[in-house]
């Protein structure tokens, strides 16, 4: 069957073709059309960037991830497109660091 030049309103095998827009009760403006990005630091190292993958996704997920890791006393601030995780010690924010790096890595 040749459809070139088929333009009667419908679409392949005589169905009708629809197009769908949203309406003003449409919730597409809730949707996170970009993902929001930051850098990721410890200290004043940058350890990667974060990427926000689900929309509900937020900084915290970081310190959430530390948390199950044992860091019982990693602190975040939010600054911009940074997020700059504070630890108690030297030998704390080294680890700290290698770990954010997997977390990072398995996203």
């Amino acid at each position: 069957m040749n459809f070139q030049g088929y333009s009667n309103g419908q679409g392949i095998a005589g169905l009708p073709i629809r197009f769908i827009t949203g309406g003003a009760d449409d919730d597409q403006h809730d949707m996170k059309l970009n993902h929001d990005s930051y850098d990721v630091y410890v200290e004043d190292h940058y350890v990667g960037k974060h990427t926000m993958l689900v929309q509900k996704e937020d900084a915290t997920a970081i310190t959430d991830f530390l948390k199950k890791q044992g860091f019982t006393n990693a602190n975040l601030e939010v600054d911009g497109d940074h997020i700059v995780v504070h630890s108690q010690s030297v030998e704390e924010s080294k680890e700290m660091e290698k770990a954010i790096k997997v977390f990072l890595q398995n996203r």
